[in-house]
């Protein structure tokens, strides 16, 4: 039950663990699929590099929620990435920060929802977004030193 529903005691909120970790599993799936494809159209190196960094921590965080899953009963299923979304490697860029920013958010309010009732999966998300939490400076980096106006 979330703080709020706790507190105030409001109705009961619909719960379902794995229902919950298997969107976090394939959002963290997409994301680094996409980090991928972003990276193979870069044009420069150093940005290449920093994309496949990005897509590696995200892979790695669908393989502990993987491995989540798995300790729930459930398997995780194979995620179709739709393509990276943007014209040019700034758009790409943004829209890689806000997919990032979303997962972000998603994971600090199901943090609040299965708090105190899941301890092991609470902490599995806490460690999920800490870790999204420092690759912020990379994705702003990106964007930065990207060309809103160039053309691929």
């Amino acid at each position: 039950m979330g703080v709020w529903s706790r507190l105030f005691g409001s109705g009961e909120v619909p719960r379902d663990l794995v229902g919950n970790l298997l969107e976090d599993y394939r959002a963290e799936a997409e994301q680094a699929a996409r980090l991928l494809q972003h990276a193979d159209r870069a044009r420069y190196p150093q940005v290449a590099e920093t994309l496949r960094r990005l897509s590696e921590i995200e892979t790695r965080h669908a393989g502990w929620l993987r491995d989540r899953l798995a300790l729930l009963g459930t398997t995780a299923p194979a995620v179709e990435p739709s393509l990276a979304p943007g014209g040019n490697q700034w758009q790409r860029a943004v829209a890689a920060l806000q997919a990032a920013q979303r997962k972000r958010k998603r994971l600090i309010e199901q943090m609040v929802h299965w708090d105190p009732d899941e301890p092991e999966t609470v902490e599995l998300l806490r460690r999920i977004e800490q870790e999204d939490g420092r690759t912020h400076e990379a994705y702003e980096g990106l964007i930065m030193r990207s060309d809103p106006h160039a053309i691929d």
